[in-house]
């Protein structure tokens, strides 16, 4: 694809696993161009020197509302609507991987956003859980008919668009209304960001598809996954004409961790360690465990932060 590339939103505690995203891209889509968009102001050069990486963070970014408004959970990747590098991209979460061509999924000619399909309609309860209060939107946005695309709205991990398809003043409305209405909108920019989409779609203003290009590990059994994405001492194995993002949206695919099925993000990891610092057996595997523990360290600090604020406020 011409003037096409993959943006990761990452922070410092998911960077472990935007680090294996990366060397999925190269792995099955070779040399497609990568940005790294960044909430923080840790250093990626290693990534940049092996992967070419580019990168968007806070002191790079051109619009100052993004730069004042826009870094921080359930924000930072909506900067890529306007200061992506290429007219025509296509996001990922950090704790993603692609696994085989995901790139035959766009159609640029056709469509300004192609979309996860869900697997079933949403009912209410689902709407309201997920992606927005059903009364605030109808109340605050009487125009839009939200049953209309129940059977379209999507977890935003993954998602390909074009640069400008929003104008900056819509995208600061939403940010005022947010503001200044907590909880009508749902997960972060989940809720407000299919909303944009799917408004924009009733008015004519975007053309969107929605395709089967996204798996949510906590919604299917470990074995049938361990199935469907075998992982062998070569690497990936088992049909590879499939295409998806695989996005562990719920607990996080650590080397040790039992709740999930983890061995595609461990190869995808590993990988990265040789292909960035030449690390291969067991260098390679204890500085994946350090990074394992720094990062448990980091949620345990945080958790143990948010029980002291409630117990104060009490």
């Amino acid at each position: 694809m011409e003037d096409f590339g993959i943006i990761i939103a990452c922070c410092d505690q998911d960077y472990l696993f935007a680090k294996g995203c990366c060397a999925s891209i190269r792995y099955f889509l070779g040399d497609v161009p990568i940005c790294l968009l960044i909430d923080g102001t840790f250093s990626v050069s290693a990534l940049e020197k092996a992967y070419g990486v580019r990168v968007i963070n806070r002191t790079t970014v051109s619009e100052e509302v993004l730069r004042k408004r826009s870094f921080g959970w359930g924000k930072t990747k909506m900067i890529a609507f306007w200061e992506s590098p290429w007219s025509n991209f296509m996001v990922l979460d950090a704790d993603t991987i692609v696994w085989g061509d995901v790139l035959k999924l766009a159609n640029f000619q056709e469509f300004d956003f192609i979309v996860d399909k869900p697997c079933y309609d949403y009912p209410d309860a689902d709407v309201s859980e997920f992606f927005f209060d059903i009364p605030g939107v109808e109340k605050h946005f009487p125009n839009f008919r939200w049953s209309e695309s129940r059977s379209n709205y999507f977890c935003t991990g993954t998602f390909f668009a074009k640069r400008g398809v929003f104008s900056l003043e819509e995208y600061v409305e939403i940010l005022d209304f947010t503001a200044a209405n907590p909880g009508i909108f749902k997960y972060g920019e989940m809720g407000f960001l299919n909303f944009m989409i799917f408004r924009a779609a009733q008015e004519n203003r975007l053309r969107v598809q929605n395709v089967d290009m996204q798996l949510l590990v906590p919604d299917f059994d470990q074995d049938l996954l361990r199935k469907q994405f075998p992982v062998e001492e070569s690497g990936p194995a088992g049909d590879r004409t499939q295409a998806t993002v695989i996005h562990w949206c719920g607990p996080k695919p650590t080397l040790s961790s039992g709740k999930v099925y983890s061995e595609p993000m461990n190869f995808c990891r590993r990988k990265c360690q040789e292909d960035v610092w030449n690390r291969t057996g067991l260098a390679a595997e204890r500085s994946l465990q350090a990074e394992d523990l720094q990062r448990l360290i980091y949620v345990y600090k945080n958790k143990f932060k948010k029980k002291f604020r409630q117990l104060a406020g009490k």
